[in-house]
């Protein structure tokens, strides 16, 4: 027998033997086993196993954590797309919420969208003071340093939408904000599929329409998969590490320069070969200059970010 046969066996094993523990009330006990089935294969079945498990334990932090990692299976009846909706509301994860909504179909969104709504006005009835403090640090997240405006964005998905929406605008014209927070908010608004046009102040300092339900996501953005296509051509010369290390940051750096990456790149081949070249010190490829001072401002941002 060889090893993944082994692993194939004993989970299978572990699964079945969770399962007559849920049906003999042994609830800790299925987790545990549950949590050791996961470990070989994180399956779907399984992930619907633990979430429910963890939210009879009333551990439903853990459980949110576990079910995003399967989110999409969710999705794909009203069952499971009501115990992830019931699980985000119960952890007052508005924006999760929203955004689920935005995977079903429609008459699924239409049943289901008056759950979310409701759960946002008895939120709003018996927590206003924590909703206005979150809103309070939302609007103002440019006054902490990067750290905290990570929790403050965190914190953000805890807002009614309409809540968001008002911070958002805000957040996205915020000139003293670093430049990933501003698209970070943008594409949490494209995520909602938000079809109002809103403001966004880019990486060059000029303010800019969009709507975010138009937009595209960065790593579904064709230029970005150029660009990772056309960094793989380094691997023989480079290694495999370094183009992963690279990789990493031109993830960063187009998320920085986003959604205007037909600007920030207007030839793949040599803005690859200029990031490489200043990364090594290699000679500089002919490159259009506003692709230069593009990609420069992206770095300088970068950096502003890392120290």
């Amino acid at each position: 027998m060889t090893n993944n046969e082994k692993v194939n066996e004993q989970y299978t094993s572990l699964v079945a033997e969770a399962k007559e523990e849920l049906n003999s009330d042994l609830v800790s006990r299925a987790l545990d086993t549950l949590n050791s089935a996961y470990q070989l294969q994180q399956t779907e079945e399984v992930n619907h196993l633990l979430v429910t498990t963890l939210v009879a334990q009333g551990q439903f932090q853990e459980a949110q954590t576990i079910a995003d990692e399967y989110l999409s299976s969710y999705a794909k009846d009203e069952q499971s797309a009501r115990i992830y909706l019931d699980l985000s509301l119960h952890n007052r994860y508005f924006l999760n919420a929203w955004e689920f909504l935005t995977w079903l179909a429609e008459g699924a969104q239409e049943k289901l969208q008056p759950k979310v709504v409701d759960a946002e006005n008895s939120y709003r009835l018996s927590q206003e003071k924590t909703i206005r403090t979150i809103a309070r640090q939302f609007y103002h997240l440019s006054d902490g340093n990067t750290v905290e405006q990570q929790k403050r964005l965190l914190a953000a998905n805890k807002l009614p939408l309409n809540d968001y929406l008002i911070g958002a605008k805000f957040v996205l014209r915020d000139p003293f904000l670093s430049q990933i927070s501003r698209t970070a908010v943008l594409d949490q608004l494209r995520r909602l599929r938000i079809k109002e046009p809103v403001e966004f102040l880019d990486l060059d300092g000029h303010t800019q329409t969009y709507i975010p339900v138009s937009l595209t996501a960065l790593k579904q953005n064709e230029i970005y998969n150029n660009i990772l296509n056309e960094l793989d051509k380094y691997a023989k010369t480079l290694g495999s590490d370094m183009v992963h290390g690279l990789s990493e940051q031109v993830h960063l750096l187009l998320m920085i320069a986003y959604p205007e990456l037909s600007t920030a790149v207007q030839d793949v081949t040599s803005w690859v070969d200029g990031l490489v070249a200043e990364t090594f010190g290699y000679p500089m490829p002919n490159e259009p200059d506003e692709q230069i001072t593009w990609r420069k401002k992206a770095q300088k941002s970068l950096m502003e970010l890392l120290n």
